[in-house]
């Protein structure tokens, strides 16, 4: 399983890029297909209660997930597949591991055994549009979760040279996924830096550690700073000026042995129109909303 960039490198992809970020368009666009105010759930563990995770209108799950998914949506909620465009692991056991060595970049040494991949390669266009998204409709995922977005368009403002039309072919991936797959809805986590040109062709957007996130280094749960919230919010503003406004999909961490401080992250997401979900840094877990 790999992670989106905000967990390692946020602070350095938003300080190469972040004013980049503010010059995109927000065009009106006519998808609703997930509600603003959804309940939705992010769970990448093999087994679940499927009567737990059905009481969400959006579920998140890994494609290793080995239950039934249809038992998660007795309900009426939609199932995405997790699905990385920007990185992939060795220890990926449903989608193949790319042959064309041109594919596939360096380590990332924050996660053993994840690689960062070159979108710019037709290889890797053509296995994630004829081979991972089939492979997960035909799973019985009703859309995708698209996940390290961020990789390509920091990779590009790291090294221009090497990488240069690494964040334009990401967002051509996106749009080529689009009119493939066009009754598959679509979720991003984060990939900020593109959101400018996809805010068209997605149906949601994740804003994750938006508020709160897991201090690996102290080893615990913590609020972030006020003026990294702030950035996160202005990048954010693409989805909020298009219209319909594009729904903002809040996924912060906290302990939850804590219900009163998992209580405050969900009234302060939603005081800014978000849809709140407060998980184990793991999401190995799957934490219920709190009541009020």
């Amino acid at each position: 399983m790999t992670f989106s960039l905000n967990r390692r490198q946020a602070s350095t992809f938003l300080a190469a890029g972040g004013m980049a970020m503010m010059t995109g368009r927000g065009a009106a666009s006519s998808r609703q297909l997930i509600r603003p105010d959804a309940s939705w759930v992010v769970y990448y563990s093999a087994v679940a209660n499927a009567a737990q995770l059905s009481g969400f209108n959006v579920i998140v799950l890994d494609p290793a997930y080995s239950g039934a998914i249809a038992d998660c949506r007795s309900h009426g909620g939609k199932i995405f597949g997790y699905l990385s465009l920007g990185e992939i692991s060795k220890r990926n056991t449903w989608f193949p591991f790319p042959s064309d060595p041109a594919a596939i970049l360096e380590e990332n040494r924050d996660w053993p055994g994840t690689y960062r991949v070159d979108v710019r390669q037709e290889s890797w266009r053509t296995a994630i549009l004829n081979d991972g998204v089939k492979r997960l409709r035909e799973m019985g995922f009703d859309g995708l979760f698209m996940d390290t977005l961020d990789t390509p368009p920091y990779l590009e403002a790291i090294d221009p040279r090497r990488c240069r039309g690494m964040g334009a072919a990401a967002i051509n991936l996106v749009k080529s996924i689009r009119r493939q797959w066009p009754d598959m809805p679509i979720i991003m986590n984060r990939g900020y830096a593109l959101l400018p040109d996809l805010v068209d062709d997605i149906d949601a957007v994740v804003a994750e550690s938006l508020l709160t996130t897991y201090d690996s280094a102290k080893g615990g749960y913590r609020w972030l700073e006020p003026d990294r919230v702030a950035e996160q919010m202005k990048v954010l503003s693409p989805a909020n000026r298009r219209s319909p406004q594009l729904p903002i999909l809040s996924l912060d961490y906290w302990n939850p042995d804590d219900p009163a401080t998992i209580r405050e992250i969900y009234r302060r997401e939603r005081a800014l129109g978000h849809s709140p979900y407060v998980a184990t840094i793991n999401l190995d877990q799957i934490v219920d909303p709190p009541l009020t």
